[in-house]
């Protein structure tokens, strides 16, 4: 029988996008602090168990295409607030920062926004090595169907099986509450290309221009 996580105290970002309302609906029972930019700010306690960043941000185009104002909004929103919260928050038991599969096999046209994922990884791995008794986990996801991709539904559809839904990351987070978990990269196709690509990266580099360039 699996054991239940006790009451926690709970800080979720990016609080009004369709991964965390998903998240919110399996968490019940504990006592979770909602952040998002459309809501109130809330109140939030001076123990915080586990921090969940979950906001992002991204804008797909060739990186000459991309404005100053596009780039340093990635990197706001994607690594620094990222990395600032966890510094004021800091949470006691777990970090689950909520990155990309982009970290690891970035694609044409998501320069900066796979820069800033990669940014999270290392961010993670140093911060673990910091705080042997924090539990620091990622969830490195491929493509979610969630109002994320609204402007680029094409895209969705290119990507086909390829693409989680967020009751699907909202599951796989759950399950690794509170648990030693040093990261989650799903879908399982996705993953295993990212590992391939760590040994051949310039053999996954030609076939990806080919095969992964949905964007």
């Amino acid at each position: 029988m699996k054991k239940k996580l006790s009451k926690k105290n709970i800080v979720i970002t990016g609080a009004s996008g369709d991964i965390a309302q998903a998240l919110i609906q399996r968490l019940e029972g504990h006592n979770l602090i909602l952040l998002s930019r459309s809501l109130p700010q809330p109140v939030i306690p001076e123990k915080v168990d586990i921090l969940i960043n979950n906001a992002g941000f991204g804008e797909f185009a060739e990186l000459s295409n991309l404005s100053d104002e596009q780039i340093d909004e990635m990197f706001k929103v994607n690594t620094l607030d990222l990395i600032k919260r966890t510094r004021d928050l800091r949470p006691e038991l777990q970090v689950i920062n909520i990155a990309s599969i982009a970290g690891k096999l970035p694609t044409a046209k998501s320069t900066v926004y796979a820069a800033s994922k990669a940014a999270v990884l290392a961010f993670s791995d140093a911060l673990r090595l910091e705080n042997p008794n924090l539990i620091v986990t990622t969830i490195n996801t491929g493509p979610v169907r969630t109002k994320f991709h609204k402007d680029n539904v094409d895209y969705l559809e290119k990507v086909g099986e390829n693409a989680v839904s967020a009751e699907y990351v909202a599951d796989k987070i759950e399950q690794v509450l509170g648990k030693k978990k040093r990261e989650v990269n799903l879908p399982v196709q996705l993953a295993f290309v990212a590992k391939i690509r760590a040994l051949f990266p310039s053999l996954v580099d030609n076939i990806g221009n080919r095969f992964f360039n949905y964007k």
